[in-house]
């Protein structure tokens, strides 16, 4: 299984990726994609940049885009220094809903993931998808189940079965995970 674009943003928008850091004298920016792959950032030219409380936003276009270890830097028009660009550090860089990528079999817009039920093999019901949690070691489902909160690795071995249609999952928990 593998994840698509990580977030859902109010407004029916889907962020790309979040601005890091400026990257060299021009006012090119360093993104870290929320996609499968940095080279997303090619297919689109019209953006919205969002602040990190959502308060702002600012509607920008891509002037260009390449690759460097891992991310890519974005050359937005009308930022033309490292100065502008640290202005925008931990914005995100949406667009609409509408313009998100086609998914293949097996992969998951992760907001589409919250809301659906987790349930065994048994068809007993385990808990609730509410919400999403990234870590170093991969994505988290946070489960609300009938001892508590706990998380649940997003991995094929343990989540066998996606069913948006039918709001489910069909788990292989293992022993004692609802206990962490």
């Amino acid at each position: 299984m593998t994840d698509a674009i990580r977030n859902r943003i109010p407004g029916d928008r889907i962020a790309l990726g979040i601005i890091r850091k400026a990257h060299g004298v021009r006012g090119e920016a360093s993104v870290e994609a929320w996609s499968d792959s940095p080279e997303r950032f090619n297919d689109v030219s019209a953006v919205t940049l969002v602040s990190p409380d959502e308060s702002s936003t600012r509607e920008a276009a891509i002037e260009s885009v390449r690759i460097h270890a891992g991310r890519a830097l974005v050359k937005f028009a009308g930022i033309e220094s490292p100065e502008e660009v640290q202005l925008l550090q931990n914005w995100t860089v949406e667009v609409p809903e509408s313009e998100a990528r086609k998914l293949d079999a097996d992969e998951y817009f992760l907001h589409d993931l919250v809301g659906l039920r987790l349930i065994d093999a048994d068809g007993v019901e385990r808990g609730k998808v509410i919400e999403i949690e990234e870590t170093g070691g991969g994505v988290l489902l946070v489960v609300s189940g009938p001892r508590g909160k706990f998380d649940v690795p997003f991995a094929a071995d343990i989540c066998t079965k996606v069913d948006l249609d039918a709001r489910t999952i069909v788990v292989s928990l293992p022993e004692g995970i609802e206990d962490l």
